[in-house]
C-alpha cells in the first residue's frame, strides 16, 4: 500500500512540476497581432510542420500591435496552461523578456519568430535580417529617385526589433549627400494612424519625394493618404512584407517596391526547433536571420519571387 501511495504521489509530483508539459501536443503561436494577414503565412508553415510531427497549433494573440500588456500577460496565461511549447512574435523586446523567462523556467520551451527579446532564454530565434531589410529599401529608394529628395520614415515601434528596419533604411540614405529623411515616425501597424501621420508629413513638407514603411498596414495608410493628394506617381513608396493586400498596390504602381521575409518558413523551421527541445535533441544554431528578398518590378514574375507570394490557401 505505501508502494503504490509513494508511486501515486511520484506522478503526481511530474504531473505538477513541470515535465508533463511534453505529454500536451499543442503548440501555441503567439502573433504581434492576428489582424495582420502576414501571420496567417507565418501560421501556415507552423501548422504544416506540425501535422508532419504529430502536433497542433493553437494560434491566438493580441488584436493589433499597440497591445503589449496584453501580449505579456497572454504569454503568461498560457504557460500556466503547460502547452508543448510557445513560438513567439515578440511586441516589445525587453516587455517580453520577464513572462518568456518565466515560461522557460516553468518548463515551456519557447522559440522566437518574426520578432525576438533582449534575451537569450529562448530556445530559438528565426527572424529576417530587419537592418539588411531596411537598408535595401534604402538603397533602392535612392535608386529610383536618383539619390535626390526629401523621403520619410514610418516605422512600427520603438522599443522591436522591426526598429532594425528604420535604422537599416537611415544608414542607406545618409550615404546620398542629397537626399534627406525625416525623423522616425512609429505607427503601431495600425493603417489609420500611418494614413493620419503621412497626410501630416505631406502637408508639412509639400517636396517629400518617397516613404519608407516597415510593415504592410502602414504601407496601406500611405497609400491612402498620397492617393487622396493626387501624388500617387509622384511619390515613391517602398514597404515590407508582400500581404495580398499589398500587391494590387504593387501591380498598379502606388509601390514601388516591396521586402519580403520567408514567414512561412519561420513557422515551419520554429515548430522543429521545438520538438528537439522536448525529445532533448540538440539545436543546431540558435539565431537564424532569414535573408530578405527586395521585390521589384524586374523580379515579380521570377518563380522565386512568387513563391514567396502564395497566399497560405495557396501553399
Amino acid at each position: 500500500m505505501k508502494k503504490s501511495c509513494a508511486l501515486l504521489s511520484l506522478v503526481v509530483l511530474l504531473v505538477l512540476g513541470g515535465t508533463a508539459f511534453a505529454q500536451s501536443k499543442t503548440i501555441v503561436f503567439i502573433p504581434k497581432s492576428t489582424s495582420a494577414t502576414f501571420y496567417l503565412f507565418l501560421v501556415k508553415g507552423a501548422q504544416d510542420r506540425a501535422k508532419e510531427l504529430g502536433y497542433t497549433i493553437d494560434y491566438q494573440g493580441p488584436a493589433n500591435e499597440a497591445d503589449i500588456n496584453q501580449q505579456v500577460d497572454l504569454v503568461r496565461n498560457i504557460t500556466a496552461k503547460k502547452p508543448a511549447g510557445i513560438l513567439l512574435a515578440a511586441l516589445d523586446s525587453k516587455a517580453l523578456i520577464p513572462s518568456v523567462e518565466a515560461a522557460i523556467k516553468a518548463g515551456v520551451p519557447v522559440v522566437m519568430v518574426d520578432s525576438g527579446i533582449d534575451s537569450d532564454a529562448p530556445y530559438g530565434s528565426i527572424t529576417c535580417d530587419n537592418y539588411k531589410g531596411g537598408y535595401d529599401a534604402g538603397i533602392q529608394m535612392a535608386k529610383i529617385l536618383g539619390g535626390k529628395g526629401i523621403v520619410a520614415n514610418l516605422g512600427i515601434q520603438a522599443g522591436s526589433v522591426s526598429a532594425q528596419r528604420s535604422v537599416g533604411f537611415n544608414d542607406a540614405i545618409a550615404k546620398y549627400p542629397g537626399m534627406k529623411v525625416l525623423p522616425v515616425q512609429w505607427t503601431n501597424a495600425d493603417a489609420a494612424n500611418s494614413m493620419n501621420i503621412a497626410t501630416d508629413l505631406l502637408t508639412g513638407n509639400p517636396n517629400l519625394a518617397g516613404f519608407f514603411s516597415a510593415c504592410a498596414p502602414t504601407a496601406v495608410g500611405i497609400a491612402q493618404a498620397v492617393k487622396a493628394r493626387g501624388a500617387d506617381k509622384k511619390v515613391k513608396i517602398i514597404t515590407f512584407d508582400p500581404s495580398p493586400e499589398i500587391l494590387p498596390m504593387f501591380e498598379d504602381g502606388t509601390i514601388s517596391a516591396i521586402i519580403a521575409q520567408d514567414p512561412y518558413q519561420m513557422g515551419y523551421e520554429g515548430v522543429g526547433v521545438i520538438d528537439k527541445i522536448l525529445k532533448g535533441q540538440k539545436v543546431d544554431k540558435k539565431k537564424i536571420e532569414l535573408p530578405p528578398v527586395l521585390i521589384t518590378p524586374e523580379n515579380y514574375k521570377t518563380s522565386a519571387v512568387q513563391k514567396l507570394l502564395q497566399t497560405p490557401d495557396k501553399f
